[in-house]
């Protein structure tokens, strides 16, 4: 895990040097373990019109900057359906709600609040000889009560680019079914009011993992995060880091899923 934070930390500062040298502020950096767990079912609603639907229940747990438990604190608990449109050749379009509850978590500086997101997401796919591309554009409003108990409404930009390689099946019966090796990483921008935060970077996150199917109906993801955060106050960033999982049943049998759209990721 040391050579992973060593990696995140030299991208996140190249990536975001320029915007560190506009600062005069003094900027700080905390590193913090956490996990995600998520949980995905997908089912047709009316095909002869494409769409679909799709439930997702996620759990967020870390530690904090002195315990290297991930699992040690829920920081919150995710429902977030959606309607999804497929019926462009290789462009998806979702129409999502999220409710998010977390928790305090004092040792990281966290406050319980609620919040609600609308989200508005692309997905554009490439296929290639041995795997995929993909382009994903995702905007969102979170509605919520900051520490000091004001509303806050923040539109965020979130911009996806992520690799899926899928994997040769040598033996006449797999363990597994049509296996995959995805990565991503995703730039988020928020534009919240002067009186939250001055700036508009929020979030930078990286991800890799492994993806199969158990059944046509079911398949899995493990794999990692680790991602860079500004916090409100605009002068320390956190890094996340640590393990993710999901989990997702399709009530109509596919043959491969690469979880583009897996939110994987800690607040």
């Amino acid at each position: 895990m040391d050579l992973f934070k060593r990696s995140l930390i030299l991208f996140g500062f190249l990536l975001m040097s320029p915007f560190l040298k506009a600062q005069d502020a003094p900027y700080s950096m905390g590193f913090i373990p956490a996990s995600i767990e998520e949980v995905d079912v997908a089912f047709p609603l009316i095909e002869k019109w494409h769409l679909s639907g799709q439930v997702d229940v996620q759990l967020v747990t870390q530690g904090a900057y002195t315990n290297d438990n991930p699992f040690e604190y829920t920081q919150r608990k995710v429902i977030r359906p959606w309607l999804m449109y497929s019926g462009f050749k290789n462009l998806k379009l979702w129409l999502g709600y999220a409710h998010n509850q977390k928790y305090a978590v004092e040792e990281a500086g966290n406050y319980k609040t609620l919040e609600n997101r609308l989200i508005i997401m692309g997905t554009l796919s490439q296929n290639m000889p041995k795997g995929s591309i993909f382009e994903q554009l995702r905007f969102e409003t979170k509605f919520f009560d900051d520490r000091n108990g004001n509303h806050q409404t923040i539109p965020r930009l979130r911009a996806r680019f992520g690799v899926n390689h899928f994997l040769r099946q040598n033996k006449e019966k797999p363990i597994f079914l049509a296996p995959n090796i995805g990565y991503y990483t995703e730039l988020m921008l928020k534009f919240a009011s002067k009186d939250y935060a001055d700036e508009h970077f929020d979030i930078f996150r990286l991800s890799v993992y492994y993806s199969a199917g158990i059944t046509p109906n079911l398949h899995f993801l493990v794999g990692i995060i680790g991602q860079m955060q500004l916090r409100a106050n605009g002068n320390q960033f956190d890094v996340y880091y640590g393990p993710m999982f999901s989990l997702k049943y399709s009530v109509k049998p596919k043959e491969r899923e690469t979880f583009d759209s897996v939110d994987g990721g800690a607040d």
